[in-house]
């Protein structure tokens, strides 16, 4: 990871946030993940507005993990969201 940060600046922001209390710092990152996902899925609801609910979440995961799997297992993970999302749907 590249960084034009100097390093004193780098400690002192570690110090400020190891300075905030645990549960505190966890609640903020949950904050900020549940934001950063509602920011992409309405990206992804404007620029795909024919996606079902269940397309959606598959495109949203997708746009998180695209760099964490290889084409084959990706695929797969989509497959079995795929199938669970079918299977969610025909038991409403």
């Amino acid at each position: 990871m590249m960084s034009d940060t100097p390093k004193h600046v780098l400690r002192k922001q570690f110090e400020v946030v190891m300075a905030i209390p645990l549960d505190e710092r966890i609640k903020n990152l949950f904050e900020m993940t549940e934001l950063s996902r509602r920011i992409v899925k309405n990206r992804l609801k404007v620029s795909y507005p024919e996606l079902t609910e269940s397309e959606l979440e598959i495109e949203l995961f997708k746009a998180f993990y695209h760099s964490d799997f290889d084409d084959q297992s990706m695929n797969q993970i989509v497959e079995s969201m795929r199938r669970f999302w079918e299977k969610r749907n025909e038991s409403l």
